[in-house]
């Protein structure tokens, strides 16, 4: 699901044995989100397939990617709202662009450093509860083997709340466009499941409904995936090999194209709905 280039810059990646030695606490595998699995099937190690590049587009700008650790500038919490909160929803909306700006730039600064600068992330926003605040998808890691997709939102206080972690791995971010829900969607040698997810009122994230398959003839995950009315979204990539190589960003559009960017590119969020 990646495009042509992302998919060489994996590859190399692969090929470099990911980097890690000892992964830290932004990029342990998360507990797996509780579920119902139906009886027959299980779960099965997914791939993407790449997406079709066709134009590319002018860049916008771009925000350059530092090289050292930048301390976090907001408290994330790993539990839920419990109280009424004292922020009102403007607070709240007001609050997303900065903070999430910040957390990816927190994220890729300490997977920087910690891994000689090699990075590789994805990252979109979609309004998983539907309350017009959308929340953050965030897939980092150095290589596909560690990926963690941290999905964020901003709390009843207006301050960064990491909903849930799940596995990142050969993913790509997707909806559900008779639900609305927030599908990742994930594929691997011919493997491919479809894992539907909803946000309480409390920002408990669930997941309420699974499908797997084994890709048969000339079936593609894009069929697949559209047979159950499941629609890929746009997303923004990043990668670095190394602290010796160029940082690049890619605005990618599902289905079609991609635009390049110099540097990291955090300018996300002023222009959000075409990113969801």
């Amino acid at each position: 699901m990646k495009k042509l280039i992302a998919l060489s810059c994996l590859t190399a990646l692969l090929l470099a044995g990911c980097g890690i030695d000892q992964p830290n606490d932004e990029i342990s595998k998360p507990e797996p989100v509780s579920a119902a699995t139906p009886a027959t099937t299980t779960a099965p190690e997914t791939e993407p397939t790449t997406k079709a590049v066709t134009t590319k587009k002018t860049k916008p700008a771009t925000t350059k990617a530092s090289t050292t650790t930048a301390a976090a500038t907001t408290t994330i919490a790993t539990t839920t709202n419990s109280s009424g909160g004292t922020a009102t929803f403007t607070d709240r909306l007001d609050a997303c662009p900065e903070l999430y700006k910040a957390e990816v730039q927190r994220v890729w600064d300490k997977t920087y450093e910690e891994n000689d600068g090699c990075v590789m992330i994805d990252y979109a926003l979609y309004d998983i509860d539907h309350d017009s605040i959308p929340e953050l998808i965030f897939n980092h890691g150095t290589c596909e083997a560690d990926s963690i997709v941290d999905i964020y939102t901003v709390d009843l206080d207006a301050k960064l709340l990491r909903v849930s972690q799940l596995n990142g791995s050969h993913t790509v971010f997707a909806r559900d466009d008779v639900s609305g829900d927030f599908v990742l969607s994930s594929g691997h040698m011919n493997e491919m499941a479809l894992l539907w997810y909803t946000m309480d009122d409390d920002f408990k994230l669930n997941l309420h409904k699974e499908y797997y398959h084994t890709l048969e003839g000339d079936e593609t995950y894009e069929q697949l995936e559209m047979a159950q009315y499941v629609w890929r979204m746009d997303y923004i990539s990043a990668y670095s090999f190394d602290k010796d190589s160029e940082i690049k960003s890619y605005l990618n559009y599902a289905y079609s194209e991609y635009e390049e960017v110099d540097g990291l590119y955090l300018e996300f969020y002023g222009n959000w709905n075409a990113f969801h």
